[in-house]
């Protein structure tokens, strides 16, 4: 017979479709390995992963203050406007121009007729309500300013407001910088996009004249991760992006000029950092009458805007950072981003080795620490210094009203403090105008400084407090107070130096308060204050004739030592570039000739460094400083506890405290010395406890062995934003205003109640949408340092002042994980700009003081006051070592020094410097990955400390989900993501197509054959 392959595949048909077959096959074979594997973390990410299915009888531990998502939108979008009633700062206010009164204006100033207002800017109908990156949203319903002012009853020009529009007053601001990357940090130059005054229509002008009751300006900067502010104006290289450009000062120009109709010219600043207003005494400008700092308001706070301008709302906002007359002269513009662009890349034997540094020379002297102090200093020899250099201090801020202030110090006035005590001030504050308002009080401290000792600052915030709304005494009532009193916390300890070289020479090296001995320049004191240079009344103090020093931390006890300094190595103490280039840190000895310089120059010779340092950097990472100790075997009963969940009972085999309820009751927190942690442990395997801190990119993975949900993590400061993902997973989330906004505020209690509405959306979560689980770890609060006003993510952090920055943090926090959500709080440490951030991590060199004082402060408080559970490392190197593999960091001083008790994960891997081994030993517990490049691939289960390493990274994740929204609902399984389930419809469609495709193939090959052809039957006769 025929061969009937011969006959099938002889046929042209036939053979098409069977090569078309194979290769789908075999493609679809490939796709479906690839995609269940190698690339399921990355799918997962951005199309969504598992979806949660949960026990209908599920106990909630964190219940949410609202009944639906829904409603815990609109809740957190009133409350973002509350953030913009107490975060703005009113700078200027001169010749009656704020409040402009309304209609709708509250009260006895309520105004007959609509105000008719013209507002320019290009950036006006454009406002940046928030930076780029992980504190974007993609959200396109913000409310507008133009929506404020109109619900605040004010007659807005339309003839302006479309002409800005349209494309005849130019280009519109994008969203972010054309030619920014998130990955490499190049300097870039930006436009303002403002409107030149020639294309001005005769139409628009003559508009003014019908709206002139008042001209607000509105003046827009953008922020964003991946890039700094240009320090050099776009087409003018003499100037930079912080101040006004040409377009800008033509518009001021023509609004203030004497022809123009307008009674009163109004500033609005739309930016998320300071910004240089040496314009303001331009004799040009001198009609500029207001000046109102907004920040980024996210979504909805806009809506405030047009309160504070009709008066309805006082502004109590104050300044976060020192706002400088001429930026080029602040100490660290010679060594920040790209300071000399192009010629910024070391060399060894004049060949360039892609390794980028950033010296902090200006040492502690950053914001007003520096004009604060060279002011004290300059005070004889140059009086004016302070006016001539300094346009408004840190912590200032004007209101509609005025107070009273009256100061009781208790028995500290000219005591001799223990360095242990803290003692309390109290401020009773009363309201002496007309209007209600809102009071802040600061507390500084002062230490005497000695030629060439231990640099110290003149001043240093301590504390501060924030009054409640205060009513004129007309209108005081029991629930309308008059006058309250706040209390001030003075910890010597956060007055102390930290003097890493023993420059007292009393044998000493850590935090101290040095003894007023001859040659001091003043004595001890504090300052209770308007703001870093008005105070109302000064504290003094005494200290013991030997000083204080604090050879332990005050809270754990732990020994402080030099962790940075002196190293056997020296390429591994933090200023080792600094002290091997000869370079030299700013002091107070000699203002003038230890101003810094710029650590680059066009000579590729003065950029040689040591093939020894490079080589260093360049070389494999090692562990860590100290030996692990190998995990011993668990002696505890196997019947003990059987899964993750059980963790949150007490079954009476414990005694926990205070913390447990009743026997078999929830408890409200799992110790992390909790006995049982062991033996749940030992309950795992290492493939899924390695997967788990693998990928840990906006997740932290399920555990199946032990019944570990999975859980959602995601950015960003400003919100649950997840600017990354695209899942279906966040959605109907608030875009709050900027954190540099809440901090403004100067509000502890607006910072835990921002915290508090944030962890009420954490509860609800997903809500039945992508995989239908609460969000419960939250990328922020960002609590990086404001070192220069050009750092392209100052608005994502919240200040230049370390205690400030702590302070403001942890009362978010406190309030964050009151609703469950843990706070990775982010970036520890040293991560103060975003040029060259991740090309082979960048080298940020500086004094252990420096470091101390400045830049872990703030993450130190966090730990000690905020109590958080997880915390994010950073891109850079403090020195030579990358952030967050080096056990220093997270190991001694973190979690020991400290006493932290959570998670570490990693800022998002993307380079090979960062080795996920070298995290986990330094004393990470996730990596921020999603691709199996950049995981633990070395591992060895048979080698005790990578197992002992292993468990710990282990058992810092589980406590850190276990005590938090994650466990609020029993998860009893998981459906496959949506798009695994295309993936399968898809496989099926394919096969059945190319099988039906098949049989007619086949059959129509066999049925043209005689030899298979069927017979045709023929009808028989009856």
């Amino acid at each position: 017979m025929k061969n009937i392959f011969k006959t099938i595949f002889g046929k042209k048909g036939s053979r098409i479709w069977f090569i078309v077959t194979a290769v789908l096959l075999a493609l679809l074979l490939v796709i479906n390995i690839v995609a269940n594997s190698v690339l399921y973390e990355v799918l997962a990410s951005v199309f969504g992963g598992r979806r949660a299915a949960y026990a209908s009888d599920s106990k909630f531990i964190y219940e949410s203050d609202y009944d639906s998502k829904k409603e815990t939108l609109e809740k957190a979008n009133e409350f973002n406007e509350t953030i913009l009633e107490q975060g703005a700062v009113l700078l200027k206010n001169e010749n009656g121009a704020l409040p402009i009164y309304t209609p709708e204006t509250s009260g006895a100033n309520k105004a007959s007729a609509k105000p008719r207002i013209s507002v320019f800017g290009k950036n006006s109908v454009n406002l940046a309500y928030g930076g780029s990156g992980s504190g974007a949203s993609g959200n396109s319903s913000s409310k507008t300013l133009y929506d404020g002012l109109h619900l605040a009853g004010y007659d807005t020009n339309d003839e302006l407001e479309k002409f800005y529009m349209g494309n005849a007053s130019g280009k519109s601001r994008p969203a972010k910088p054309e030619g920014s990357n998130l990955d490499d940090g190049k300097s870039i130059t930006v436009p303002t996009y403002e409107t030149p005054q020639s294309s001005y229509t005769g139409a628009v002008k003559d508009s003014y004249n019908n709206y002139s009751d008042a001209a607000i300006v509105v003046f827009t900067r953008m922020g964003g991760e991946g890039f700094d502010l240009p320090r050099t104006m776009e087409g003018d290289e003499g100037s930079h992006y912080l101040e006004l450009d040409e377009n800008e000062k033509d518009l001021l120009a023509a609004v203030c000029a004497e022809s123009a109709p307008f009674k009163h010219v109004i500033v609005l600043l739309n930016i998320g950092t300071s910004m240089e207003l040496g314009f303001l005494s331009d004799p040009a400008y001198s009609k500029i009458d207001a000046v109102l700092w907004i920040g980024f308001p996210g979504d909805s706070g806009s809506m405030a805007i047009g309160r504070i301008l009709n008066g309805n709302v006082n502004p109590s906002g104050r300044t976060v950072d020192i706002w400088a007359a001429d930026f080029m002269k602040n100490p660290t513009w010679n060594n920040f981003g790209e300071s000399n662009p192009g010629y910024d890349e070391f060399t060894v034997g004049g060949k360039g080795q892609e390794y980028y540094f950033v010296d902090y020379e200006e040492s502690i002297y950053v914001g007003y620490k520096y004009y604060e102090t060279r002011a004290f200093d300059e005070r004889e020899a140059n009086p004016e210094w302070y006016a001539e250099n300094v346009i408004y201090p840190f912590g200032y801020g004007l209101s509609y009203t005025t107070f009273e202030w009256s100061v009781d110090a208790g028995s500290l006035k000219n005591t001799t403090i223990d360095g242990k005590t803290k003692y309390e001030i109290k401020v009773t504050v009363k309201n002496t105008g007309d209007v209600v308002g809102m009071e802040v009080v600061e507390l500084y401290g002062h230490a005497p400084y000695y030629y060439y000792g231990i640099e110290k600052p003149y001043v240093t915030l301590l504390d501060f407090a924030k009054t409640p709304l205060l009513y004129p005494e007309a209108q005081a009532s029991v629930d309308k107070p008059n006058s309250t009193t706040v209390t001030l916390t003075f910890d010597p300890y956060y007055l102390a130096s930290y003097d890493y070289y023993d420059l007292n020479g009393n044998n000493f090296a850590g935090y101290e308060l040095d003894p007023v001995i001859a040659g001091a320049d003043s004595n001890y004191c504090l300052f209770v204050s308007q703001n870093s240079h008005t105070a109302k009344e000064t504290i003094p103090f005494n200290v013991p004739a030997t000083g204080i020093q604090y050879s332990r931390d005050p809270v754990t006890g732990t020994r402080v030592v030099n962790r940075y300094t002196d190293n056997e190595d020296a390429r591994l103490n933090s200023d080792y570039h600094i002290t091997a280039s000869g370079s030299q840190y700013l002091t107070r000895g000699d203002w003038e000739g230890t101003m810094p310089q710029p650590a680059v120059s066009e000579d590729k010779d003065e950029r040689e460094v040591s093939d020894q340092l490079i080589s260093f950097l360049k070389s494999t990472p090692y562990t860590n400083f100290e030996q692990q100790e190998v995990a011993k075997p668990s002696s505890l009963s196997e019947d003990l506890i059987v899964n993750y969940r059980d963790m949150l009972y007490n079954k009476g085999i414990y005694g926990f405290g205070d913390n447990v309820a009743d026997e078999d009751k929830w408890q409200a927190f799992t110790s992390y010395d909790d006995g049982r942690w062991e033996y749940l442990l030992n309950a795992t395997n290492a493939s899924e406890l390695l997967n788990m801190i693998n990928y840990g990119a906006f997740q932290s993975g399920a555990l199946q062995s032990i019944g570990k949900p999975l859980t959602n993590d995601t950015d960003g400061p400003a919100g649950f934003v997840n600017f990354m993902l695209n899942d279906g997973t966040y959605w109907g989330t608030a875009y709050y205003a900027a954190q540099i906004n809440i901090a403004s505020t100067w509000s502890e209690d607006v910072a835990n109640e921002f915290g508090q509405m944030v962890g009420n959306e954490g509860i609800w979560g997903a809500d039945g949408h992508g995989n239908g689980m609460p969000y419960s770890g939250w990328y922020a609060p960002g609590c990086n340092i404001h070192r220069s006003p050009f750092g392209g993510r100052n608005f994502e952090y919240m200040s230049e002042d370390a205690i400030f920055t702590g302070k403001m943090a942890a009362a978010q926090i406190r309030g964050c994980q009151s609703k469950g959500v843990y706070c990775f709080v982010k970036h520890f440490a040293v991560n103060d700009q975003e040029t060259h951030r991740s090309i082979n991590g960048v080298s940020a060199w500086l004094s252990e003081q420096a470091l101390r004082e400045t830049y872990l402060r703030a993450f130190e408080i966090i730990v000690k006051e905020g109590g958080t559970r997880a915390m994010m490392s950073s891109f850079n190197r403090i020195g030579s070592v990358w952030a967050g593999g080096d056990y220093r960091l997270l190991t001694n001083i973190l979690r020991e020094e400290w006493g932290f008790r959570g998670t570490v994960i990693s800022d998002f891997t993307s380079g090979t410097y960062m080795n996920a081994r070298q995290m986990a030993y330094a004393g990470g517990d996730l990596n921020l990955n999603n691709q199996s490049k950049y995981a633990w691939s070395d591992f060895d289960a048979n080698n005790a400390n990578d197992m002992d390493t292993l468990r710990k990274c282990a058992k810092n994740v589980l406590y850190t989900v276990l005590n938090s929204n994650a466990m609020n609902r029993e998860i009893i399984g998981y459906n496959l993501p949506i798009w695994q389930i295309i993936l399968i419809v898809a496989d099926c469609a394919i096969v059945v197509g190319l099988g039906v495709w098949g049989f007619f193939a086949v059959r129509k090959a066999l049925k043209n054959d005689d030899v298979f052809k069927v017979p045709e039957q023929t009808e028989q006769a009856q």
